[in-house]
């Protein structure tokens, strides 16, 4: 299948997307190329799993918080400097987690990771928001969503032969060096996108009203919030599954990235649903099909553990429905907060951020604090996330609320 990138637009060079992309990809290879080597950390630094599934954890929890800042500092100094120098960042402490001797120092140099990593998350939303409308914007997003699917399918996979041929620290030597290569990239083509720089961004007082704003925003919080709990979800897999299926069900290490290749599958077809649907279809009846399909997802986990019908393929499949809806998600919902909130683009940027990927930590929490070695816990993380996030959906009554105009463009 071939993927529909963006159509170039006259005021919209294609490479700005597509150089977002790349940073976005690299960012993601960070979590997933090492999922892989997760149940064998245990024995390398003589821990147990919990500490383990820290590295993931707390690499999520620094990710959100650090967008808080980026979003405004861009606002301030502008998009370019801060997302090259958030890469730059990203490399060094790729190569901390690469030379770490303990628990202790992965779980720290993973922090830095997360803290340097998510520059590009904040740059990419506001780069595209400001560039596109609403339909332009949805397809932009629904191909980015797409291209940076492969990421995740291919990590794990990559990573598992990495692990078995060169030992688990090569994921990250790996990953610094598609690093290096990005941030000269982007150094070289990636123009200047914020039409006048805000001076006063970082003062605190204007750092605390943008959020407190956002705040009191209902809708965009919403919208936000849906995202952070399915988010919680995906990273309840990911946190999750290479312990039920290496340890429990008996998966080789280097087999275990097909089964979740299979989930980033279906979500690449939900992305791809979208990008043919924009346009024809407003944003919030495509959101609502994907909570649906998430929260089918989940259920359906959960009636496989009661019929004591759990296999790695039974259960992949049961997820597939998951990641398909969490792709019509992820296209539609940043789009919707953007259009639904009242404060600027940069802090809209990092607290749309900074939610999603705190939820992600909440959900590798909670599936640390309830590890038994069963599946339950995912399966309830994931059951819950996706009905929460479909009750909050119903509560703003959407289908009531106007969207304001976006962008400049139309989009491809």
């Amino acid at each position: 299948m071939t993927v529909r990138a963006p159509m170039p637009n006259p005021s919209v060079p294609i490479v700005i997307p597509t150089l977002l992309i790349m940073a976005s990809a690299v960012s993601i290879l960070s979590t997933d190329l090492y999922t892989p080597s997760l149940p064998h950390l245990q024995g390398v630094f003589n821990t147990d799993a919990g500490r383990v599934q820290l590295t993931m954890t707390l690499n999520l929890v620094a990710y959100a918080l650090a967008q808080l800042f980026y979003g405004p500092l861009s606002d301030r100094v502008g998009r370019r400097p801060v997302l090259l120098a958030g890469m730059i960042g990203f490399a060094v402490a790729s190569i901390a987690c690469a030379a770490a001797s303990s628990i202790e120092g992965l779980i720290t140099a993973r922090m830095l990771q997360g803290v340097t990593a998510c520059a590009e998350a904040v740059i990419g939303y506001a780069v595209i928001r400001e560039l596109y409308d609403e339909a332009g914007a949805v397809r932009v997003l629904a191909a980015y969503g797409m291209a940076i699917a492969l990421a995740p399918a291919v990590g794990p996979i990559i990573g598992g032969y990495m692990h078995v041929w060169l030992g688990w620290r090569s994921n990250f030597i790996l990953l610094t060096l598609l690093i290096v290569v990005v941030i000269l990239l982007l150094w070289r083509f990636l123009p200047e996108t914020l039409k006048e720089p805000d001076r006063g961004a970082l003062r605190p007082r204007r750092l605390l009203d943008g959020y407190l704003t956002l705040l009191r925003d209902g809708p965009f919080m919403t919208y936000s919030l849906i995202m952070a709990l399915v988010l919680g979800g995906l990273f309840a897999i990911l946190t999750a599954f290479p312990f039920l299926f290496i340890e429990g069900m008996a998966v080789p290490t280097e087999q275990y990235g097909y089964y979740y290749a299979a989930i980033v599958l279906a979500f690449f077809l939900g992305s791809l649903a979208v990008n043919r649907a924009a346009g024809h279809i407003a944003s919030d009846p495509l959101l609502a099909a994907g909570l649906v399909l998430c929260a089918l997802g989940g259920l359906g986990f959960i009636m496989l553990l009661y019929a004591s019908m759990t296999t790695p393929v039974s259960i992949t499949a049961t997820q597939c429905f998951f990641g398909f809806g969490l792709g019509l998600v992820f296209a539609t919902a940043p789009v919707r907060a953007f259009d639904v909130c009242r404060a600027g683009h940069g802090h809209a940027a990092a607290m749309l951020g900074a939610l999603p990927m705190a939820g992600g930590g909440l959900g590798t929490f909670c599936v640390v604090l309830w590890h038994d070695g069963s599946a339950w816990p995912v399966a309830m993380v994931l059951t819950a996330t996706s009905l929460f996030s479909g009750a909050l959906y119903l509560a703003i009554r959407p289908w009531k609320i106007k969207i304001k105009p976006g962008g400049a463009n139309p989009g491809p």
